[in-house]
């Protein structure tokens, strides 16, 4: 556990050869935390792996806080984490809000970067969520009714955005929080693999630890992940290091036209477009990419010296 200011604590796992390269591995969310099976895309016998969990996230404490709790504060805790384990340079890598953050990341700190692998790009400001929560209503209407059925009810004002609605539910008291968060919850695997079966419902200490998560995406989320998209883009031109872009083609979460936004900003970009693949990390096509991508910069990183 690692201490930080507000109160946080955060989690941070280390897996694989403590003398290999060193790589951050950042989940997505906000909110996700670094599941058990993110640190299976890495070669541990090459890599020294960090897997924080961001703030209020995962086994990060305290659990779902939203209080201190912005991007800036995040970037300064990867910071914080790379001098206290006494690392130089770290090849930084991400998945959808992960890859925003790394580029967030890579934008404050360029000199401790070596590069950046990044996965099915998501984009700060209110384009991608009004993708998620409006653009996609009419692609998928069943899977959105059943969203905007939960975001309404007693105690939840009529809000005119879906988002704001959700957050209000999630706020609630725990059944009608739980209700919303199950809802977003089978929405997102629904948009994220259409033709996989439902999968089954989560028991009921998966389903407070979704509530967390989600009333920690939802402040996020409403406000744009505290990134200007403007400048986010315009800062792009100024990250030094390679930036390996892998997207799958069928991804409807974070869709296509990020990478190609980010491509044009990016000085040193270098897409890989994955066929038959939507949002997942372990899809086949989608792992194959990024397993070759990690491995292609793991030898450009810095040593990892541990204290």
């Amino acid at each position: 556990m690692f201490p930080r200011d507000g109160g946080h604590r955060l989690h941070v796992r280390l897996a694989g050869n403590p003398q290999g390269r060193p790589v951050l591995v950042l989940h997505g969310g906000p909110g996700s935390g670094c599941g058990p099976r993110l640190a299976e895309l890495y070669d541990p016998a090459r890599c020294l792996i960090i897997l924080p969990d961001q703030r209020g996230a995962g086994l990060s404490e305290p659990h779902g806080a939203t209080q201190a709790n912005t991007t800036p504060h995040l970037i300064d805790d990867l910071e914080a984490l790379r001098t206290h384990l006494g690392i130089a340079r770290w090849c930084v890598t991400g998945g959808s809000w992960g890859a925003c953050l790394a580029l967030a990341y890579a934008q404050a700190h360029p000199q401790a970067c070596t590069a950046l692998v990044l996965r099915s790009s998501f984009l700060p400001g209110m384009g991608n969520v009004n993708h998620f929560f409006a653009g996609l209503a009419v692609q998928y209407p069943a899977a959105w009714a059943a969203l905007d059925a939960a975001s309404r009810g007693p105690g939840v004002s009529a809000a005119p955005r879906l988002l704001d609605r959700l957050a209000q539910a999630l706020a609630d008291e725990p059944t009608r929080a739980r209700a919303a968060a199950l809802a977003w919850w089978r929405y997102e695997q629904h948009i994220a693999a259409p033709e996989a079966p439902p999968p089954p419902d989560p028991s009921p200490e998966q389903g407070a630890a979704l509530v967390r998560k989600y009333r920690l995406q939802a402040h996020y989320l409403q406000a744009g992940c505290f990134l200007d998209e403007a400048e986010f883009l315009a800062r792009c031109r100024d990250v030094p290091v390679p930036v390996h872009l892998i997207h799958g083609l069928d991804d409807q979460v974070c869709p296509t036209v990020n990478t190609r936004r980010l491509a044009e900003f990016l000085p040193r970009a270098r897409v890989r477009w994955v066929a038959g693949c939507g949002h997942d990390p372990f899809n086949a096509g989608m792992r194959a990419a990024w397993e070759e991508a990690i491995d292609g910069v793991a030898d450009a990183a810095s040593s990892a010296t541990l204290p």
